[in-house]
């Protein structure tokens, strides 16, 4: 599991107002210092707080398929997956107080009503928690003001930054021809017979005659699924290729006329191929690859933007302090009551200390 991205994902798609959580208490100094960027000293209550808003996130996304050994179990790193999410969340934070540091490079500011907003929305999650919830994640109108303000101008940064872009693509960068497909799977060879990979293969032959005539006749009598595959030139390389497709797929392919079919079995180490090409000059297909373009130059010059700012930057972590965050308590998102309980004749308030105080169970798990 690519844990670095996913973490970045929903870490910056957070919407406090809306969570509910329950926990029982994760006690750290939160005046204590969690990290030094320059001159600047983060607390370990902010950082506590933005690692428990991912643990949240992570527990409600993860938990039921991992179980509750989820944070101690292997990221996939050679870490564990508490401590990958740590890291992860401490490189956000640089981060978030690099480009706080740079506002002005940029002439970003957050208006009077964006600051009002973050305040409403920073106590809207107070109100909306119980106190030992609020406890578990270290929250206080404080933090959650300052996890969303850092979150905004990062936004407003991103923005700016991501406008310094050269927004020209040739109509040869994003020139496109797209083919459909029928793929026909082959078996792991070492739980297949020899008759059972004749088979396959006569499965697709078969296929590929009744194709000639109508492709997605054939398809639908034998209940085939059709797919479409869209590449550009610099797509027929080993090191360029940027779609998912098999390369021997993509060279079979691009021999073709349009409106033409493949009149062999584009075979590969694992499976057979029956292609049509449908268009050598899709423009659909070019817009969607010169907008896949523009974001890729976007996301390239916010990062080079980011490298220099932190290569020109001293950053240090108090892993002392930061060694004391941890995701011992589990926690669930509160679900809504619906309209169809109500009608049912549920009693919401029969467990009203339910709905707005945080519960605990044996081994730290929190409901």
């Amino acid at each position: 599991m690519k844990l670095k991205k996913i973490t970045a994902l929903l870490l910056s798609a957070a919407m406090l107002a809306s969570l509910q959580v329950a926990g029982c208490g994760n006690s750290v100094n939160a005046k204590a210092v969690a990290a030094t960027l320059d001159d600047k000293e983060i607390s370990i209550g902010l950082a506590n707080f933005i690692a428990q808003v991912q643990a949240v996130q992570m527990d409600a996304t993860f938990l039921s398929y991992y179980g509750e050994n989820m944070w101690s179990s292997d990221s996939g790193s050679g870490t564990t997956m508490e401590q990958s999410v740590k890291d992860s969340v401490m490189e956000r934070i640089q981060e978030y107080y690099l480009m706080d540091a740079h506002t002005a490079d940029y002439k970003v500011e957050l208006t009077d009503q964006e600051k009002s907003e973050i305040t409403a929305a920073a106590a809207k999650f107070l109100e909306e928690n119980s106190a030992d919830a609020q406890k578990a994640m270290g929250a206080t109108q404080e933090t959650v003001e300052e996890m969303l303000r850092l979150y905004k101008v990062q936004s407003k940064m991103r923005a700016a930054i991501e406008e310094q872009i050269d927004t020209n693509v040739t109509a040869e960068e994003c020139a496109q021809k797209t083919f459909s497909y029928v793929r026909f799977n082959k078996s792991d060879n070492t739980e297949t017979t020899t008759d059972d990979a004749k088979d396959e293969k006569a499965d697709a032959e078969d296929f590929l005659k009744a194709a000639a005539d109508d492709m997605e006749k054939a398809a639908e009598a034998e209940e085939y699924t059709i797919q479409t595959c869209s590449y550009g030139t610099g797509d027929l390389t080993e090191e360029e290729n940027t779609t998912s497709m098999e390369l021997d797929v993509l060279k079979a392919a691009d021999k073709l006329k349009e409106k033409e079919l493949a009149d062999s079995l584009v075979e590969t180490d694992n499976g057979y191929y029956v292609v049509r090409m449908d268009s050598t000059d899709d423009k659909a297909a070019a817009e969607t690859k010169k907008e896949s373009i523009l974001t890729q130059r976007r996301n390239d010059q916010y990062d080079e933007v980011l490298q220099g700012y932190k290569d020109g930057c001293k950053w240090s972590i108090n892993e002392s302090e930061w060694e004391k965050v941890n995701f011992d308590e589990l926690y669930t998102v509160k679900q809504e009551e619906t309209a169809t309980d109500d009608a049912e004749g549920t009693d919401s308030g029969t467990d009203e200390t339910e709905g707005d105080t945080a519960g605990t169970e044996d081994e730290n798990k929190t409901e």
